[in-house]
């Protein structure tokens, strides 16, 4: 009795040690659960992963809705030095295309940035490669994938304006408060940079967790904490993607530019910048090489000439002339001034070419008569109304030419717009020394060949106040949002200028003559009703550029259009056909003359 006695008290002495170390063991379990959320917080972190989610990038649209530019899945590939394990270097160096060598740096390099934090081992892999490395990820661990999502042009034109991606700098990503991380792609330029905000959406976060060599295994907590991404907008643009093929097309072997505007609305309808390139270049894992290559070419194919390149505007400039000298009463629709082959009251310079003489206003556009607008320049400058004052009288002019978009930038809706050049006074007191200047010694300025500079953008937009008869809508890309025509996420204001309607029709009617009858002959096409100025601007650098301005129909205009056609000589020759074909382009659907298209786009003017 005795004995059982003592094997039952044996038995009950290691129940109460079983027994109290589950009691301990438990209250642990709670104390970390619930007395130090700290130190739980700090366990969950060592089994969870954070994974960012990018969002596809809004696509953009032409004007007629049609997918332009779409998105192109490749992966970025993230290292964590402390969970690599079973390195196989032949299937890295065949994934990653990378000699043994270059393989082995990038793996000290991951070293050196954080032996236990991810960091960017390879940009933008492949799909059939990222394939073939996930096929192995059981044994080959350390490694985990970003989903990136580059450019796609299905239609290989519109480079300048459209823009392109490129990885975020450190700046900018410390600059972001955790929008960007390292390998983020951000708009660089065009319409990518412009409505960045827009495009690019939201990034989304899931949580999964993994095992010790870093290999993912379900979702956290069912996915109860993951942060679906924000998907970017699609866009609409302005632009008629079949017109732009098209007007490019008219400047293969050629440089310069053309932009072409709806009056009514601002709409860009084209924006050609020649030489340009094909924008699937600047996308995908390439980018940096090909950039390169673009920018050591000739002839500056990155260079976007229709809102940086700044031309003297040549006898376009005159038909602004003639409006603000309209208004001031110092010129009258039916004002003759004599032409002796050049402006006699200055010896004879600016210089013209054989036409008739005298000459009134609207017969003066009609035959680019050099003579009289260095006339009606020097009248207005010295004008009694402005008390022999020729700086109050040049202040009034470049007032002017402010409102019509001369000497400032408009505002247009992609990054990098110059404002050209218009002298103030200062900058005449500087060359010539303060009262030692006037008319005269200033009168290229008449003719469009003096310091004032202008870009196609700005030639294009004066056009379209010419066609409205006083305003414009300022010039822009974006039609709206694809599917939410409701939604709008910009404002583009109209401005007007300080002219008398009135007197725009007498400029019009002068440059419908100038098409149909005169210097703009070559832009001529029955029916289309097209009215235009030819421009030949003088070049220091070279041959002098051809330039042509115009709108039609005359009445109720949907198209304005300037072209500057670079060492290309009259603008009769080169710069105004082209203007008239892809006006009749875009009015009719269609053009009457192939064979001018077919010599156009063969001809090379490039040295």
């Amino acid at each position: 009795m005795l004995r059982v006695d003592r094997h039952a008290n044996r038995r009950s002495h290691w129940l109460w040690v079983v027994g109290g170390s589950i009691v301990v063991l438990v209250g642990r379990l709670a104390w970390l659960q619930l007395a130090l959320p700290e130190e739980r917080q700090q366990a969950e972190r060592n089994t969870v992963r954070r994974l960012e989610v990018l969002p596809p990038r809004g696509l953009l649209r032409d004007r007629h809705g049609r997918i332009w530019v779409s998105n192109m899945p490749l992966f970025n590939i993230f290292l964590v030095p402390r969970e690599l394990g079973n390195v196989d270097t032949a299937l890295l160096t065949r994934v990653f295309d990378l000699s043994r060598r270059d393989l082995e740096q990038r793996f000290r390099q991951a070293v050196q940035f954080s032996r236990t934090k991810p960091s960017l081992f390879f940009r933008q892999l492949a799909f059939e490669r990222y394939a073939a490395l996930m096929e192995q990820s059981w044994r080959q661990t350390g490694f985990s994938a970003q989903l990136l999502h580059v450019r796609r042009y299905l239609y290989p034109v519109g480079a300048h304006f459209l823009g392109y991606l490129s990885e975020v700098t450190p700046e900018e990503i410390a600059r972001a408060e955790g929008r960007y991380t390292q390998g983020n792609l951000i708009g660089r330029s065009g319409i990518e940079s412009y409505y960045e905000r827009f495009l690019a959406g939201r990034k989304g976060y899931r949580f999964v967790v993994v095992d010790a060599m870093g290999r993912e295994l379900y979702p956290y907590r069912g996915g109860t904490y993951d942060l679906p991404p924000q998907l970017g907008l699609d866009l609409v643009l302005t632009v008629d993607a079949d017109l732009q093929a098209f007007a490019e097309s008219l400047f293969y072997g050629k440089a310069g530019a053309l932009v072409a505007i709806e009056p009514s609305s601002g709409e860009i309808l084209c924006a050609v910048s020649a030489p340009t390139y094909d924008p699937n270049l600047l996308s995908g894992p390439n980018l940096s090489a090909n950039w390169q290559h673009l920018q050591n070419a000739g002839r500056f194919p990155l260079y976007n000439r229709v809102v940086q390149a700044m031309y003297p505007p040549g006898s376009t400039f005159k038909l602004l002339n003639a409006l603000i000298a309209l208004q001031e009463n110092t010129l009258t629709e039916n004002l003759y001034y004599p032409c002796a082959l050049g402006y006699l009251r200055n010896r004879g310079k600016p210089a013209c070419h054989a036409h008739p003489t005298p000459l009134a206003l609207a017969e003066a556009i009609q035959h680019s008569c050099n003579a009289y607008f260095a006339s009606v320049y020097t009248d207005f400058l010295h004008h009694p109304i402005y008390q022999g004052s020729i700086e109050l009288a040049y202040a009034r002019w470049r007032d002017y030419m402010l409102y019509f978009g001369v000497g400032r930038r408009l505002g247009v809706d992609i990054p990098s717009e110059k404002p050209g050049f218009l002298p103030k006074r200062d900058y005449y007191d500087r060359l010539y020394g303060k009262g030692r200047w006037n008319a005269f010694t200033i009168i290229s300025n008449s003719i469009g060949q003096g310091e004032v500079l202008m870009t196609p953008l700005q030639m294009a937009n004066a056009m379209c106040i010419i066609a409205n008869r006083g305003y414009y809508v300022r010039p822009h890309f974006l039609k709206g949002v694809y599917g939410q025509e409701h939604a709008p996420i910009a404002y583009f204001d109209t401005l007007r200028v300080p002219i008398d309607p009135a007197h725009f029709e007498t400029v019009i009617k002068g440059m419908r003559l100038a098409v149909e009858a005169g210097t703009g002959y070559t832009a001529y096409v029955p029916g289309l009703d097209l009215c235009g100025k030819t421009g030949t601007a003088q070049n220091p650098h070279g041959r002098d550029h051809s330039l042509f301005v115009g709108f039609a129909p005359a009445d109720k205009p949907r198209i304005a259009i300037a072209v500057v056609v670079e060492n290309a000589g009259w603008g009769a020759t080169w710069a105004a056909p082209i203007a008239s074909l892809v006006v009749e382009r875009y009015l009719t659907g269609k053009v009457s003359r192939p064979h001018l298209v077919k010599a156009i786009q063969e001809a090379n003017l490039l040295p």
